[in-house]
């Protein structure tokens, strides 16, 4: 991807995420159901965050995280390998170096491990 994204120039660039961030792919079939308990806990948090540090994950990612542009792309019907990956990858960047506040990767920072679990729960329920 990157021999191609190299020559891309930033409209371009801004046209495929906006274009890719409004795609509703089909639900990935096969998933077993997370536990009920987990899919409450994330919906809490998606909806209202955790105090005093985490924010709602809707707050940026729109109402039932269906998007808010390519900068906050759609969270929702997101398998759960996928949310937990993400958010670890996040998660990795904050190590390597402080994020600038207000990034999701400063968010990713301040969750735990059982925060993650809660939040792919629940994102991997609701439609896209």
């Amino acid at each position: 991807m990157q021999s191609v994204a190299h020559d891309l120039s930033d409209s371009e660039i801004s046209s495929l995420a906006v274009f890719f961030s409004t795609q509703h792919p089909p639900r990935v079939q096969g998933e077993h159901p997370p536990p009920p308990a987990l899919v409450m806990a994330g919906k809490e948090l998606a909806e209202l965050g955790a105090a005093p540090d985490v924010p709602a994950c809707f707050s940026c990612h729109a109402a039932d995280g269906k998007g808010n542009g390519a900068r906050y792309p759609s969270i929702a019907g997101e398998p759960v390998a996928f949310v937990i990956n993400r958010l670890h990858e996040f998660q990795a960047r904050a190590k390597a170096g402080t994020p600038s506040p207000g990034t999701m990767t400063a968010v990713a920072a301040t969750l735990n491990e059982r925060q993650i679990e809660e939040a792919a729960a629940y994102l991997s329920v609701i439609d896209p």
